[in-house]
C-alpha cells in the first residue's frame, strides 16, 4: 500500500465510518489535529449528532489512532504553499497538503471534491471511498 496523507475531511469520514485502521501508518499534517477536534466539536454543539459523551469517545479513538500516524509539519514549505494556492486557487490550508504530498511523495486522500479536481495533476489523490475499494473495505 502507499503511504497516505489523510486531510481532515478523510480522518472525519473514516472516525464516522468506524474505518480506523487505514489511518494507522499513515501521514497527517498537524492541523489536522485541530480540525478533527472542531468537527467532532460541531457534530456535537451545532449540529447534534452526537452526544457530549460519543464526542468525547470519538475523540478517543481519534487521540488513540494519532499515536500510529506521522504528524508532518508544514514549516518549511511556506513559500511553496503560497505559490501552490496562488497557482492553483485553493486556501493556503488546502496548498499545504499538496505540498505536503508532493514533497514527501505520498497520496493525498481527501473527500474535498473541489481539492481533488484542481491538484489531480499536481498529486496522487484518492478519496476514502476508493481506497477501502481498493484495500478490500479494511476496519
Amino acid at each position: 500500500m502507499d503511504e497516505l496523507l489523510f486531510d481532515a475531511s478523510s480522518v472525519i469520514y473514516s472516525l464516522k465510518l468506524r474505518k480506523i485502521k487505514i489511518l494507522a501508518g499513515n501521514c497527517i499534517q498537524r492541523l489536522t489535529v485541530y480540525e478533527v477536534i472542531n468537527a467532532i466539536w460541531k457534530e456535537a454543539n451545532l449540529v447534534g449528532s452526537l452526544s457530549p459523551r460519543e464526542a468525547k469517545e470519538l475523540l478517543e479513538i481519534f487521540l488513540e489512532v494519532l499515536k500510529h500516524m506521522t504528524i508532518l509539519e508544514p514549516r518549511s514549505y511556506e513559500l511553496d504553499i503560497l505559490s501552490t494556492a496562488l497557482e492553483t486557487g485553493l486556501t493556503a490550508y488546502d496548498a499545504s497538503y499538496v505540498v505536503l504530498a508532493r514533497e514527501r511523495e505520498l497520496k493525498l486522500v481527501t473527500e474535498d471534491s473541489r481539492l481533488r479536481e484542481r491538484v489531480g495533476e499536481l498529486v496522487e489523490i484518492s478519496s476514502l471511498d476508493e481506497l477501502l475499494g481498493d484495500y478490500g473495505g479494511q476496519g
